[in-house]
């Protein structure tokens, strides 16, 4: 005779642990991580090719892969709300150079890192996936990298990096905010300073 409280247990900690599963499996968003950084590494470590190449085509993969404009408009806080349209568009056309050449200057900086994803977890409407940056050898290194993801119907992008507690888009956004608490909140002066940044 089948033990019907018995199985009934068994049912129940089945759903437990399915529900358990799925609500914790974002496999798609970790799969996103693990190719976005072995493209990147991929890039990084090609001796046979010139560092403009290597700066376009880690450039065109970083486009790809993160969502600028609600970077742009995250940073930049209530100043976008009351700006033009026209003062928007300069300003975002603005903020992308920037941001590439934030980064373009310190490719040279790579020496054979990988990158680990640990594990993931939600965010509200976001999933961050937890990875840590290892460089192996007498020099060991082990750096501590969260992924802020979205993920739009399988359209997935990066919407912040957070290194060992530090979060990116944050500090660029509390450095806007200085700059513009300390210029009558004033975008035409903020594009101008990253325009002349990024030049």
């Amino acid at each position: 005779m089948i033990n019907l409280k018995l199985l009934n247990s068994i049912l129940v900690l089945f759903l437990t642990l399915l529900v358990f599963a799925y609500g914790n499996d974002y496999t798609q968003e970790e799969e996103f991580v693990n190719k976005f950084s072995y493209q990147a590494i991929e890039i990084l470590s090609d001796e046979d090719v010139t560092e403009n190449d290597k700066t376009s085509r880690f450039t065109e993969l970083v486009m790809n892969s993160i969502d600028l404009n609600l970077i742009s408009k995250f940073v930049l806080s209530k100043t976008w709300k009351n700006s033009t349209d026209d003062q928007k568009e300069r300003y975002l056309i603005a903020f992308r150079e920037y941001f590439i050449n934030s980064y373009a200057n310190k490719l040279d900086q790579y020496s054979g890192e990988k990158i680990q994803v640990v594990g993931s977890e939600a965010a509200g409407k976001y999933i961050i996936v937890e990875s840590n940056i290892v460089r192996e050898g007498t020099d060991t290194l082990k750096i501590n990298l969260k992924w802020r993801l979205i993920n739009r119907d399988g359209d997935i992008k990066i919407i912040d990096l957070n290194i060992e507690g530090i979060s990116l888009v944050i500090a660029q956004r509390e450095e806007f905010q200085s700059f513009l608490a300390n210029n009558d909140n004033d975008i035409e002066k903020l594009i101008d300073k990253i325009i002349t940044v990024s030049n």
